[in-house]
């Protein structure tokens, strides 16, 4: 025996078919929706420059590697390099100094710039010279030297001076120091004796 309940004009069989039928579409959509393609990103940045050259940063999301890009110059085409990871620094040379530069970075559609930086300018090369000499016997000789600042300037090796009476002084010296007026010789001692110093890091 069947019992059919009817509420509004549906009996409970229609209830569960729609339900079901519910249900099915429900998981045909899930099963057959596929997820959107990932959006491929790339991006040019200015690291650094001098007078004369300059470094790029290229980074690229969702690009299958290695790539191959193309580097414009002020609309010209300059180099086409080949990269293989994510993050790439890019080199380029023989600019001209106090010149305005555009790059532009392309692959497959992409394109990414970097616009609007000067490279620096060069100094005037009006260099004016000045000359000095260390030692007044024997052989004299300066390894290295280290230069911090203008006033600030260290020299080391051997250096064979004269006593005040102008007879050769025993004792070496074994560096200089520009202190922005005039050099100073030094004896740096190690372990009690004056000796060679061969290098100088600052």
């Amino acid at each position: 025996m069947t019992i059919i309940y009817k509420h509004n004009g549906f009996n409970s069989k229609n209830i569960l078919f729609m339900n079901i039928l519910f249900i099915t579409i429900c998981l045909f959509i899930s099963c057959t929706t596929t997820e959107p393609p990932l959006k491929r990103m790339m991006t040019l940045s200015l690291e650094d420059f001098s007078c004369t050259e300059v470094w790029l940063e290229v980074k690229i999301q969702n690009i299958n590697l290695p790539a191959e890009l193309n580097l414009f110059r002020n609309d010209s085409l300059v180099q086409t390099l080949t990269i293989s990871t994510s993050d790439t620094t890019i080199y380029e040379e023989g600019l001209q100094p106090s010149t305005n530069y555009n790059y532009l970075v392309e692959f497959d559609g992409l394109r990414s710039t970097v616009t609007g930086f000067r490279t620096m300018d060069t100094t005037s090369n009006n260099f004016t010279w000045q000359t000095w000499g260390f030692g007044q016997h024997a052989s004299s000789v300066l390894c290295d030297v280290a230069i911090i600042d203008e006033n600030n300037i260290w020299a080391v090796g051997e250096i064979f001076m004269n006593d005040s009476l102008g007879n050769p002084d025993p004792y070496v010296y074994n560096a200089a120091h520009w202190n922005g007026t005039e050099w100073e010789l030094k004896r740096i001692y190690w372990d009690e004796t004056v000796s060679r110093l061969s290098c100088v890091y600052a």
